[in-house]
């Protein structure tokens, strides 16, 4: 698969070279106690569990219709493991009949001529309107800036491309990062593999919206409230590998191919600000919008597959209930 524009773009976006900070609390001691660690790495399981899948999958999938308008909504995973099942028959019939595929959002083409899209100088722009004036590790308390150093570390994020980053745009390079050492791929998820099939055959490929905007509204968010709970997780945490393979959990990705929608629901956490504003503008935000876009797309003729994350098609606040609410008749066919 290619390296798209965007996530190259992610990679460079912070790395100008940044001299050490002095801390204000004074000398910055590391708290981690090597031996605890040494006796933590003598517990890993010599390789990942692989993910047993004693059942025949059946992602959850829906359909609206009307006389000349068909929509089926396939809720995806965005990395999957080698060798996960989640293909099904019918999806496999509706992939092949529908005439295009749309995505929540798609990087723009890199070409030999144009080697940073549009899409990715706007990413660039982004980046530096929301530069941070403060650097993290001056954010957070001098006992923990040697933990955070090493969780950047580990998770192959260098210290000096997070400093002035978005703090939440470095938490989700860590999930990423947690999801890949567990041997989850951004190839093998479903968007990659749905993706080579339509354009296998030349048919279109589209998106539902601009994920540049997306950023931006998580990046208006007041990010304070970010910054003390990763205060507080490094505290908790005893500075020893972020990522143990015996914490290894394919739960969730079981769920999602057994259709399983409930143990894929987001809460809302009304105890959390930035977690509820998080909330807001990823899923319930997004949700609206897309329920707008599908309307639209009804009132013209044509049969397409909509495909997006899983997430966005379970609880109170998903997709389907928003969609049932403007009277259209959402049929579960998986």
């Amino acid at each position: 698969m290619r390296r798209s524009s965007l996530i190259a773009a992610l990679s460079l976006a912070f790395s100008p070279p940044l001299a050490a900070h002095p801390h204000p609390e004074g000398e910055i001691v590391d708290l981690v106690d090597p031996e605890v660690c040494l006796a933590r790495e003598a517990e890993k399981p010599a390789e990942i569990p692989a993910p047993v899948q004693d059942y025949e999958p059946s992602p959850a999938m829906w359909k609206i219709a009307d006389e000349d308008t068909t929509i089926y909504l396939f809720g995806t995973y965005h990395l999957l493991p080698e060798g996960f099942r989640w293909r099904t028959p019918l999806l496999d019939r509706v992939v092949r009949d529908t005439d295009e595929v749309v995505f929540e959002s798609r990087d723009e083409e890199e070409s030999r001529d144009n080697p940073l899209s549009e899409e990715t100088l706007r990413f660039f722009q982004l980046m530096s309107e929301y530069r941070a004036e403060v650097p993290l590790s001056l954010r957070i308390a001098s006992r923990n800036v040697p933990k955070l150093k090493r969780l950047l570390e580990q998770a192959n994020i260098p210290l000096s491309r997070a400093e002035y980053a978005p703090p939440l745009m470095t938490m989700f390079g860590i999930a990423v990062s947690m999801s890949e050492m567990e041997g989850s791929r951004g190839d093998l998820g479903v968007e990659s593999v749905l993706e080579a099939d339509y354009r296998a055959d030349g048919r279109p490929i589209s998106a539902i919206e601009d994920p540049i905007q997306v950023l931006e509204s998580l990046f208006k968010i007041d990010e304070s409230e970010l910054v003390k709970g990763i205060d507080e997780s490094l505290d908790v945490w005893d500075g020893c590998e972020f990522f143990s393979l015996a914490d290894v959990d394919w739960s969730s990705e079981h769920s999602w191919a057994k259709g399983e929608l409930e143990q894929l629901s987001l809460e809302e956490t009304d105890d959390d600000p930035f977690g509820e504003a998080v909330y807001d503008a990823l899923l319930i935000d997004r949700n609206r919008e897309w329920a707008q876009w599908v309307e639209e797309r009804m009132t013209r003729p044509g049969n397409l597959l909509l495909a997006v994350g899983a997430g966005h098609m379970a609880g109170p606040d998903s997709l389907v209930p928003m969609l049932e609410e403007r009277g259209f008749t959402v049929e579960r066919i998986q």
